[in-house]
């Protein structure tokens, strides 16, 4: 019997197809939720080898291989952007590292910012990020909101107090921070 009340997805000779009102429906294209999982549907058949974001409902989802992945955190590329997903969900609201693919990237309000170059705070440290990546190479001094500090080896170095070379001058350094009283 036809089912006319029937929205979902159904298989028919290899294939998952997306009906609505009981016809299949070649123009959706988004998710689907059936059987306890959400599906990625793209004209209105299963699309299994897709992977990357789909907005749905007012929100961005992570999608893997067409299965919605609510485990997934870390970044995405998607048109010409790198997002950062947080348990299947972009986060508009994240502000942060976020190490993906061998680095740790600088994400501001869930989208890799490549422009920043400063100072991060992250899991009790700050660090030293260059157009938006991690620099663990570099060493020397760096303004963050009008102080200059001391990093080492990528690190904001709150331990170390002496001379440091940075341009061509000699600045003296206590407890991580320019001493401008003793220059």
């Amino acid at each position: 019997v036809l089912n006319w009340d029937y929205t979902g997805l159904t298989y028919f000779c290899g294939e998952w197809y997306y009906v609505e009102n009981g016809v299949l429906n070649w123009n959706y294209t988004g998710l689907t939720y059936f059987c306890g999982e959400w599906y990625y549907v793209e004209k209105g058949v299963l699309n299994w080898d897709y992977t990357g974001l789909v907005y749905h409902a007012g929100a961005w989802y992570y999608v893997e291989k067409g299965v919605l992945n609510w485990n997934y955190t870390g970044l995405t590329y998607y048109n010409g952007a790198w997002y950062y997903v947080e348990y299947g969900v972009l986060n508009w609201n994240y502000t942060g590292l976020t190490y993906y693919n061998g680095a740790w990237y600088y994400v501001e309000y869930g989208v890799l910012n490549w422009n920043y170059t400063g100072l991060t705070y992250y899991n009790n440290a700050w660090y030293y990020v260059e157009y938006g990546v991690l620099n663990w190479n570099y060493t020397g001094l760096t303004c963050y909101y009008d102080t200059w500090y001391y990093v080492a080896n990528g690190v904001l170095d709150w331990g170390y107090t002496g001379y440091v070379n940075h341009n061509g001058g000699w600045y003296y350094i206590t407890g991580g921070v320019l001493d401008w009283s003793k220059q």
